[in-house]
């Protein structure tokens, strides 16, 4: 049987019916079968092996349309949890294709209003999300991820997604305006990094916080709530790297966390926040940046210190001469600042091969004595002063 792509309906089921003629002679028909025609437990148990995300999309196959299901349709459904719909499930080449109208057909079908409490919109980006109408009224959300990334993903997309601000937000807007349980969301980076200021999303930021304040969600260890500590808001408002970014709140579980019990890290690579339980970050001891052991390539310092160091600052601080990676606490390094040169160069390798390091007089660290010569000709060249009378015409370099 072909493969049916995307969610289109299985028509037909063919089978070859053997029967013999007086004379024994063998006589064939094709006995065509609409996909209807299986009993229903047979489809459930089909569905039963699918992502959920399958599941609706499986079940939206079998029903008339989304406000008339049949009674398959019915069945598949009520036989999955589907208070969960993670589009990290199904492959992204699927998810990628879905339509505003595909999402709004799906939170019909599985009645996402009463029953959805986890979404996550990943890979998604082709929605600029009308399909999201239907949570409006919804009371029993609590995790709403409009990031369009999967765990341990960048959150940066190429091209930007499509997802927009003045058809989302009031949505939203809705969400808690009607004593919902929303409890943590993201918000895709697209908005977060805009280089317009965006009084749309600064207002619903502050309603959002308010939202949350009024919550009074309290910190899964201590008790306290959440907001009451550490200065930070809900939602930040300031306009750098964490605008737009939840605090107190683990993303894996949706435990909240106060500041001073420190029970959660942020993720400098995909850019989500998780408890100690759920994730044990690794923290860079150079860029001091907490990142998801799975976000991004750690390894520990070769100079005994056991440190852990990430992998921009680990090939920063690996020696161009004899390979040792090693941090700024044990051993010092220099990297060569002429134009297409970038090598690193440990201070054991510049006293062993005696050259390399950096100028007393100026600063400027160099690699080796041909790059030393070339930075100095290069400034003669431009008619500059510096170093011309000072240590990078000796040999007076750490």
């Amino acid at each position: 049987m072909k493969r049916v792509r995307n969610r289109t309906h299985l028509t037909s089921i063919f089978f070859i019916q053997v029967n013999m003629d007086d004379n024994n002679m063998c006589r064939t028909n094709a006995v065509v079968l609409h996909i209807t025609d299986l009993p229903d437990g047979i489809l459930v148990s089909i569905a039963n092996c699918l992502a959920k995300p399958s599941v609706a999309l499986f079940a939206m196959a079998m029903s008339v349309d989304s406000n008339q299901q049949t009674q398959t349709s019915k069945a598949i459904i009520s036989s999955t949890n589907l208070s969960v719909l993670d589009f990290s499930d199904i492959e992204k080449s699927l998810a990628v294709k879905l339509s505003d109208g595909d999402i709004d057909k799906i939170l019909r079908i599985i009645d996402a209003v009463n029953n959805l409490k986890i979404l996550k919109l990943v890979g998604c980006v082709s929605i600029t999300g009308i399909g999201l109408n239907e949570l409006r009224s919804s009371i029993v959300i609590q995790q709403i991820d409009m990031s369009l990334v999967g765990k341990h993903e960048s959150a940066s997309l190429k091209p930007e997604p499509l997802l927009s601000e003045s058809v989302v937000i009031p949505i939203l807007e809705d969400i808690i305006s009607n004593g919902s349980s929303l409890k943590q969301l993201e918000l895709p980076k697209k908005w977060r990094n805009s280089e317009v200021e965006s009084t749309l999303l600064d207002q619903f930021l502050e309603r959002y916080n308010q939202y949350m304040t009024n919550q009074n969600y309290c910190c899964s260890n201590c008790n306290r709530t959440c907001a009451e500590t550490g200065g930070m808001r809900w939602m930040d408002l300031e306009r750098d790297d964490f605008y737009g970014i939840q605090n107190y709140t683990c993303f894996g579980c949706l435990n909240h966390f106060c500041y001073d019990c420190r029970s959660s890290d942020w993720c400098y690579k995909c850019e989500k926040e998780y408890c100690k339980n759920c994730v044990t970050m690794n923290r860079c001891v150079i860029c001091e940046d907490y990142t998801c052991p799975k976000c991004r390539e750690t390894r520990s310092c070769e100079g005994g210190c056991g440190e852990v160091l990430c992998e921009c600052c680990f090939e920063k601080n690996t020696c161009s001469f004899c390979g040792k990676m090693r941090c700024i606490e044990c051993v010092i390094s220099y990297h060569c600042e002429r134009d297409g040169c970038g090598k690193t160069v440990c201070i054991d390798c510049v006293h062993s091969n005696d050259e390399g390091g950096e100028c007393d007089a100026c600063g400027v660290e160099i690699c080796s004595s041909d790059c030393r010569h070339h930075i100095q000709e290069s400034r003669k060249a431009k008619g500059e002063a510096a170093c011309l009378d000072c240590a990078l015409e000796g040999t007076s370099l750490h």
